[in-house]
């Protein structure tokens, strides 16, 4: 007699947790994707020049440099972005939705993403 097992729910429970991460990681990408509440943006690896980490009353950010634009990231546990920042392996960066902020505890949290053009203030 041949047994059936029931669908798994896995593949789903991981589609809707990597949506919920707000840094993806990969072994070459070519750019930094950035998504912000309204806009993409594309930043080749080729114009990067630097990234700075910053730990400030319990609040990190990370800075990240490119020609003639600065991603200024926000939140919490953002070190390890910084990290793999390191080794340019970020392939993509979006905000955390506040209300699925708690759920990763084990993992850092962006709570807020800002583009600069280098050289101006907002």
């Amino acid at each position: 007699m041949e047994t059936q097992t029931k669908p798994s729910n896995d593949a789903a429970t991981d589609s809707r947790t990597k949506n919920l991460t707000c840094w993806r990681t990969a072994t070459n990408p070519q750019c930094l994707r950035v998504e912000t509440v309204n806009e993409i943006h594309l930043f080749p690896y080729g114009y990067f020049q630097h990234a700075k980490f910053i730990r400030q009353n319990g609040k990190d950010a990370v800075e990240i440099q490119f020609q003639d634009r600065i991603v200024m990231v926000k939140g919490k546990g953002l070190e390890p972005l910084c990290d793999a920042m390191e080794r340019l392996a970020v392939e993509r960066i979006k905000t955390c939705p506040e209300k699925y902020g708690a759920i990763g505890r084990n993992e850092g949290v962006i709570e807020d993403i800002e583009i600069k053009q280098r050289g101006k203030e907002n």
